[in-house]
Parts: C-alpha cells; sequence; structure tokens
C-alpha cells in the first residue's frame, strides 16, 4: 500500500485576464491559499473519493467513466490514465481546500492539477512539469469543452511568480520578484465564468475579422492599439471593443514583465499598471460590478495602491495590493460588505510519496 500526497496552489493572476485563451503573455503569482490531496493505493479495483470541503463521496470502479457534464473533473482526470493503472487499481482518496470556488483564483484548476498528478504518479506515467500542465489543461478544457487557456495550469504547476506565453511551446520565465501586501476582496456575488468567456472569446474573434478584413498584416502579437482604437472611432461595434480591450491587457502585460525584471522599489509603478489593468477591464469588457468598484473605492481610502478585477468578472474577487497597510484594507471591505483576506506568495505544487 502506498500513499500520495500532492498539493496545489490557487493563483491570482497579476496581468492578463482574458489573452492566455487568445495566444499572448500572462504574468501569474502561486498563492498560499492550496488544494490538499492525499490518496492511499490499493487493489480492490475501486475508486473512493472524498470531497472533504463539500461533504461529498464519489466512488466508482477502476473502468472508463461516462462524462455526463461539464463539471465532471474527476471522472476526466481518472480517464487520461485508466488505461495505465494496473489492472486491479484502486484507491481511497481525500481532497481538502483553502481555495474559494469561483472568485477568480483558479480553485478548479488546481483542483484538476493534483488529480492529474495523482493519477499520473500512480500509474508510474511521472510526467515533467510542463506535460502536467499540458494534461491538466486538456483534463479540464479539452475533455470537458470549456472556455480559458493553459494559465492557470502552469500557474499552479510551477509557482511563485511566472511569466508565461500562451501560445506554440508555452514557454514561460520565472520572475523572481517577491510581492507583499496581497489582499483578496470577495463581493461574495458568485460568477459565471464559463458562460463569460464563451461569449466574451466570440467577441473578440469579431473583432479579429474585421481587422484582418480591413488590414491583412494584423495579428494579436505586435498590432499597434491605436490603430484598433482609430478604426473603433470610425466604427463602434462590440467586437472592436473587446479587441481594444485584449490589446491594452496585452500592453500592460509586458510592461509588467520589465517592472518585475528590476530589483528596485517599483511598488509605485506596479500598483500603477494594477489600476491600468482594471481600469481596461471596467471600460473595454464591462465586467466589473458596482458592488465591486464601490469595494474597490473604499480599499484605495484605505490605503491600497492598486486594485484589479480578477478572473472574468461579473461577480467573484478582486486583487487589492497593500503593502504596509493590510490591516486598514480588510477591516475596510468587511466594513463595506465583502469579504477580505491576505494571501501569499507562495511555492507550486509540492508532492510525496509514502
Amino acid at each position: 500500500m502506498k500513499e500520495l500526497h500532492i498539493s496545489t496552489p490557487g493563483r491570482i493572476c497579476l496581468f492578463g485576464e482574458d489573452v492566455d485563451y487568445m495566444g499572448l503573455e500572462v504574468i501569474s503569482l502561486a498563492i498560499n491559499n492550496r488544494i490538499e490531496l492525499t490518496g492511499t493505493i490499493t487493489d480492490d479495483n475501486i475508486i473512493h473519493i472524498k470531497l472533504a470541503d463539500l461533504d461529498k463521496t464519489i466512488e466508482f470502479e477502476n473502468r472508463k467513466q461516462p462524462i455526463k457534464s461539464k463539471n465532471d473533473h474527476i471522472f476526466s482526470a481518472f480517464n487520461m490514465y485508466q488505461k495505465r493503472l494496473p489492472k486491479l487499481f484502486g484507491a481511497k482518496i481525500e481532497v481538502k481546500s483553502s481555495l474559494s470556488m469561483g472568485k477568480g483564483l483558479s480553485s478548479s484548476s488546481a483542483f484538476c492539477l493534483a488529480l492529474v498528478a495523482f493519477f499520473d504518479k500512480a500509474s508510474g506515467v511521472n510526467s515533467s512539469d510542463k506535460e502536467l500542465a499540458k494534461q491538466a489543461y486538456i483534463t479540464e478544457v479539452i475533455n470537458l469543452n470549456q472556455a480559458g487557456g493553459m494559465m492557470d495550469h502552469f500557474a499552479s504547476v510551477l509557482g511563485n511568480i511566472i511569466y508565461l506565453e500562451c501560445r506554440d511551446e508555452y514557454n514561460f520565465e520565472r520572475l523572481n520578484a517577491k510581492l507583499e501586501g496581497l489582499i483578496i476582496g470577495d463581493t461574495l456575488k458568485q460568477k459565471e465564468t464559463i458562460q463569460t468567456l464563451i461569449i466574451r472569446k466570440k467577441e473578440i474573434n469579431q473583432g479579429i475579422r474585421w481587422m484582418e478584413e480591413k488590414d491583412q498584416s494584423f495579428n494579436l502579437i505586435d498590432y499597434p492599439i491605436n490603430k484598433v482604437k482609430k478604426e473603433y472611432l470610425e466604427n463602434e461595434n462590440i467586437g472592436l471593443k473587446r479587441l481594444i480591450g485584449i490589446l491594452g491587457i496585452r500592453d500592460i502585460v509586458r510592461e509588467g514583465y520589465n517592472l518585475l525584471k528590476t530589483e528596485s522599489d517599483n511598488k509605485k509603478q506596479i500598483a500603477a499598471l494594477i489600476n491600468q489593468h482594471h481600469s481596461i477591464q471596467q471600460q473595454y469588457f464591462e465586467n466589473v460590478t458596482p458592488k465591486m468598484q464601490e469595494l474597490i473605492a473604499h480599499a484605495r481610502k484605505a490605503g491600497a495602491l492598486g486594485c484589479k478585477l480578477m478572473g472574468s468578472g461579473n461577480g467573484g474577487s478582486f486583487l487589492a495590493y497593500a503593502p504596509g497597510r493590510e490591516k486598514e484594507v480588510i477591516k475596510v471591505i468587511d466594513k463595506s460588505g465583502g469579504k477580505a483576506y491576505q494571501v501569499f506568495q507562495d511555492q507550486g505544487m509540492q508532492s510525496s510519496i509514502k
């Protein structure tokens, strides 16, 4: 009998919401709120999974399982490895989480990664970090026909702060920066990530097709945003509006990369970029609720240098960057009708075998 322990972190998208699934770059930061999976391998041909925080138990035989909904993360991960597992493979698994669901902290991706890592090790595949990220992406997005990119899965595997090119070979760079004063402000309103991203991606692609018809040289990687803004002034439509948002965030990611590569005290510059990022999300995606904007205003008055929406928006959480003013910012968010807590930059996926 062998016991495996897998620990995967959630993440903050520091810069880059909505651009990972468009093949651009992002900067993510792993946090200390994590998924903890402990599994004991047995030989009874039964996989027993206890989701402690949901007070739910799932039990099934060691054979390929039918996917019946877009939330069948467990079966999706298991099916990826079922043929490679021993004939009488069984397991008793318990999953615990300190990650809030549906709040833009990548709880589902961290969960999928923990499952993939467990079955990967149990089957003896022992994939590399990069391959695990790709397998977790396939588990969550491809197999379940969901929207999204690989940012969350790479962020959870690698940890700390990474710069990731979300295209081709998914090249990444670990950044040595260390950020403190990170507050999560929860609006206490659940968001609808999947449906929001499906609609948004469709609208962005409308804008791309429009620009391609106007200019054959158009591309997302290096096309000047000012040319799209000019086109929008002449032909206002939702596709071009969304496209301006994408290119604006693209440029902020690149500025953020240069800032985080320096060793100087650049808190104010980082905060300014965080605020600009939020402004783009608010103006070009219209996904900031009045409740969130009110909480952000209070957080800034209490000393937060920068605040931005996290995730797909229309609810969920925001980041308040408040080094040295953490207690004051948490207090005012709680007092104003939200729920706030501090998080810390953390390492990536960890595993151990007993």
